[in-house]
């Protein structure tokens, strides 16, 4: 046998026997005798100058094995199999040089011209086996070391390192269950333990972990890793107490007060409790000891920002996209923060500026057209703009989390339960989303009761030569019932109960006749729901009156859609009494009210609108009304500063040749000019769709009506949400004119809704 061939196998012998389960493979310097440098150095520049032959060549690779030169091993592995190929004692070497460069995914095709060669060689369909692990590429390792297994020659080290590549593969039953194995006969090293507690927690095995790292930790006293795996296990099983003093242990046992590592993994801990100002001094601490950590940084802006403190939050955004290597996660999560603030324009202008430097990246051109949609409130081209982010980052929290809002917001109960499971799915602990998908299923599957009490006054005209334009009282209950059959198509119970107090003028001798009757009324409807594109609501009702008054019927009609983005179109009829006093309700007087409506939503920042009604009355009478209006909100998040402008023009016509008059309008046409302010503060700290809120409101408005008269009006309302299924509401309101005795009006109401 030539001198060649003797070393080579001698060197590759103790590489094969020396290969770790994981790694690269590893020759025992003490076992080759290693050249001298300068032979090596006069070699190397022989080899490159392709005056070496094939036995100078295996020498040149078996001492730069030897001595670990990777550099070296990489550049004469690619040219050797170039200047022999299919020379076996050659591929067998480019192995071992490829391996020991860690460029193993190098080596995989020699592995398959060597077994192609040599199909039952046991010992190379294992070595293959290890290869094709270390390449990352996993089942065609498991699919080898199936071979050799079924070949019977799969020992204990065979069987944990089979164990070892199930456990990378993600295949944690299969790798319990092989660790078990092993463990039971005592064959398992320190780390192949490690990897069965965690794989363990991943199969659910939480109870068997445990005991696992308590027999570790009595093996293993004192050891780090063993620690470790206790507090990784203690921190996954949301032990987070015990798993933070055991990280602050292991601080005390690697006797490294400032282990960056470790401390990141307290942070990590806090961040979980979702204690926020705990996550910001510590990475504070990292940040003195390493003060250009970006991770240190984004996770004190991330913590910062959620706790609301948004100066903080952009101060160090700012930090991290002014730094010498920026990447685009920077801009892009200080752009979110600024629309968590309301600041949209300012966020998209960030956006624009973020595209301009990265223009190439596809997930930072996605969110900024979802972000300019959801900003717009588009509902059609906000979600398709949401599933191309998706696309480009598919499982994205931020990305989910929004379009689950968007869809809970347009009433989409099952789209939104549907994208909140798959958000939960990826961030089992994304506590936003999981009651925000609590309140849409209470929404969309449980019944729903609305009840209240109201008091409610209105009086016109009451000076020496009453009218009797509007002169009404009452005080009543009201429930509400909704049962939902399906997830758009729902049914509603309207019941309520009213005591009226009128006063009747008796002209002939200037007496005030009280009238005091009962109403009770019930109402049935369905309504069909699938917004933007259309809503549908229609009900029939029927009141019973007391005494001789006559019992009636009413109902309506209701249809609402989007034909075009932030264009939003209502066409209703109802038919209803009309009771502005006492008169109109002996008389049975009804109207057939027609009205059309057109919104324009604005950019969530204003939103105008012009509708149109049409009455037709009972006796003959008939009214055109028509009004625009225009709302800007002058701050829209946190809390809400609106101003809002009204025109209303009330076409009753002339009647003043009409006998009798109508005696619950003023008998000519008259334009009013309506302008208010109204203010929205909310009282809980979360403010997100699904969120239980906690808020009041506050509104005060003029109104400029015909020969200088001006009517006030202040508004005052309370909700809170005591649980997802329990709400409760107040709200008062007055209404007065400067001219006393033109009109006057006072409400007070309170309700609850309950789902059950």
């Amino acid at each position: 046998m030539k001198s060649s061939r003797v070393v080579f196998i001698a060197l590759a012998s103790l590489a094969f026997m020396a290969v770790p389960s994981r790694g690269h493979a590893v020759l025992p310097n003490s076992d080759v005798v290693v050249h001298s440098t300068s032979a090596a150095t006069i070699s190397m520049d022989a080899f490159r100058a392709g005056t070496l032959d094939r036995q100078g060549t295996l020498d040149l690779a078996s001492i730069c094995l030897a001595s670990g030169r990777t550099q070296d091993e990489s550049e004469i592995a690619n040219k050797i199999v170039l200047l022999y190929p299919g020379d076996e004692d050659i591929l067998r070497i480019s192995i071992l040089l490829f391996e020991n460069a860690s460029q193993a995914d190098k080596a995989l095709p020699f592995y398959e011209q060597l077994r192609k060669r040599h199909p039952d060689d046991t010992k190379l369909t294992l070595d293959a086996a290890r290869a094709y692990s270390w390449a990352g590429r996993l089942t065609e390792s498991l699919n080898l070391f199936d071979v050799v297994i079924d070949s019977g020659n799969g020992n204990d080290l065979v069987m944990s390192q089979y164990a070892d590549v199930l456990y990378e593969n993600k295949q944690y039953p299969k790798a319990v269950m092989k660790y078990r194995e092993l463990w039971k006969k005592g064959s398992l090293q320190k780390k192949q333990a490690i990897n069965f507690v965690n794989a363990l927690m991943a199969a659910g095995g939480q109870a068997e972990s445990a005991k696992m790292l308590d027999s570790l930790a009595k093996l293993y006293p004192g050891d780090t890793e063993v620690l470790q795996a206790t507090a990784d296990v203690s921190f996954a099983m949301k032990e987070y107490g015990r798993a933070a003093k055991l990280y602050r242990e292991l601080i005390v046992n690697k006797n490294k007060p400032a282990d960056l590592a470790v401390n990141t993994w307290i942070a990590d801990v806090a961040m979980a409790r979702s204690d926020y100002p705990e996550v910001i001094k510590i990475n504070k601490e990292i940040l003195e000891l390493s003060p250009e950590n970006q991770k240190a940084m984004l996770t004190i802006a991330r913590a910062s920002s959620w706790q609301g403190d948004y100066p903080t939050a952009l101060a160090y955004y700012d930090k991290l996209i002014a730094s010498s290597n920026p990447d685009p996660l920077y801009s892009r999560e200080k752009a979110r923060v600024l629309g968590w603030m309301g600041d949209q324009r300012s966020s998209l202008s960030l956006y624009d500026t973020a595209l301009g430097a990265y223009p190439k990246d596809k997930a930072l051109k996605a969110e900024a057209e979802a972000k300019k949609n959801y900003y717009s409130n588009t509902y059609r081209p906000a979600v398709r703009a949401y599933k191309a982010w998706l696309v480009a980052e598919p499982k994205q929290p931020e990305a989910l989390f929004d379009l689950g809002q968007f869809y809970l917001q347009n009433g989409r109960w099952k789209e939104a339960i549907g994208t909140y499971d798959e958000l939960l799915t990826e961030v089992p602990d994304h506590r936003q989303a999981s009651l925000a998908r609590q309140k849409a299923k209470v929404t969309s599957s449980m019944i729903n009761i609305n009840s209240g009490a109201e008091y409610f006054s209105a009086h016109s005209s009451r000076g020496q030569t009453y009218k009797g334009k509007t002169d009404v009282s009452f005080s009543g209950f009201y429930t509400a019932l909704s049962y939902p059959f399906q997830d758009r198509f729902s049914g509603f119970l309207n019941l309520n109960s009213k005591s009226y107090s009128f006063k009747d003028d008796l002209q002939t001798t200037n007496v005030i006749d009280p009238k005091t009757p009962q109403s009770k009324g019930i109402t049935l409807g369905l309504e069909y729901r699938n917004l933007p594109d259309i809503l549908l609501r229609g009900a029939y009702g029927y009141r019973q009156n007391s005494g001789d008054l006559k019992d009636s019927g009413t109902g309506f009609l209701e249809t609402e859609s989007q034909p075009l983005d932030n264009l939003h179109l209502g066409l209703s009829y109802h038919k209803e009494d009309v009771i502005s006093n006492y008169t109109t309700l002996q008389n049975h007087l009804q109207t057939n009210h027609w009205q059309g409506r057109l919104v324009y939503d604005g950019y969530r920042r204003w939103h105008a609108g012009i509708d149109y009604a049409v009455d037709h009355y009972s006796d003959s009478n008939s009214s055109v009304t028509t009004g625009m209006d225009i709302t800007a909100n002058l701050l829209y998040d946190p809390q809400r500063l609106s101003v809002t402008y009204r025109l209303q023009e009330y076409g009753f016509g002339d009647d003043a040749d009409r006998i009798p008059q109508a005696d619950y309008w003023t008998p000519s046409s008259f334009t009013t000019h309506t302008a208010g302010i109204e203010w929205q503060h909310y009282l809980s700290k979360e403010r997100f769709q699904g969120a239980n809120a906690a808020y009041y409101t506050a509104a005060f408005r003029l109104s400029l009506e015909p020969k200088g008269n001006v009517s006030h009006q202040i508004h005052a309302g309370l909700h809170r949400d005591w649980s997802n299924r329990f709400s409760a509401a107040v709200e008062a309101q007055y209404t007065w004119d400067t001219t006393s005795s033109i009109y006057e009006d006072k409400l007070i109401k309170a309700e609850f809704q309950w789902f059950f």
